[in-house]
């Protein structure tokens, strides 16, 4: 097995997010065919790593930094990687305990995941709540998923529902893969505006009237 092959594998099957180093001692452990092959020992030789070891982890950075199947939460030093699917975030993340669906005034509010990108982009989640968001994060970290939640901005609007739909489809260039709640920072100078937009449409004189 290559050892990009035997990392991810060491990383599905764990039943929670790894460090590099972490990863290595599986690989010592269970795997050692791939610590302290000749190329290891040749660039050891060389004077590009102080050891064996030391080669095996740089390897092991490199493989997760370039495989887009790696969240990588770098809230932690050294930081933590797993494989959970955003879809499967998505769906532990989706449906909040405790919301009114009558209510017409919420809250629509981005967080921080504490998780960022391969390329180093903080990944943040756009969702709405008509509780407040101290309870949503709370709910949030029950889902088990190894986020680090942190509020970054909130709007208290009527129809949070439509807003929260119109950010999903405007933002959707900057959207993490396929999960619908889950964005790149670049998303981020755009909230703040549409979020006004929105208020200023829903205060307009004719607003909602029926014909």
């Amino acid at each position: 097995m290559k050892l990009s092959d035997t990392i991810f594998s060491i990383v599905a099957n764990a039943n929670q997010s790894i460090t590099p180093q972490d990863i290595r001692d599986r690989i010592k452990q269970d795997f050692p065919a791939l610590h302290g092959t000749d190329a290891a020992k040749r660039s050891v030789e060389a004077g590009h790593y102080k050891d064996i070891d030391h080669a095996l982890l740089a390897a092991i950075y490199t493989a997760v930094r370039n495989d887009d199947r790696y969240l990588i939460d770098r809230s932690t030093r050294p930081y933590r990687v797993s494989v959970e699917s955003s879809e499967a975030v998505e769906e532990a993340l989706e449906t909040p305990d405790g919301e009114d669906p009558e209510q017409v005034t919420g809250l629509v509010y981005v967080l921080g995941t504490g998780v960022f990108t391969k390329d180093g982009k903080r990944i943040v989640k756009i969702g709405y709540t008509t509780q407040s968001v101290a309870i949503r994060i709370r709910q949030l970290y029950t889902t088990g998923a190894m986020f680090q939640f942190e509020e970054l901005a909130s709007y208290r609007v009527d129809n949070y529902d439509l807003l929260e739909q119109a950010l999903h489809k405007l933002l959707a260039p900057f959207r993490l893969n396929n999960a619908r709640e889950f964005f790149t920072e670049d998303a981020l100078p755009f909230v703040s505006e549409i979020a006004q937009i929105h208020q200023r449409i829903q205060a307009a004189p004719g607003a909602w009237t029926q014909p």
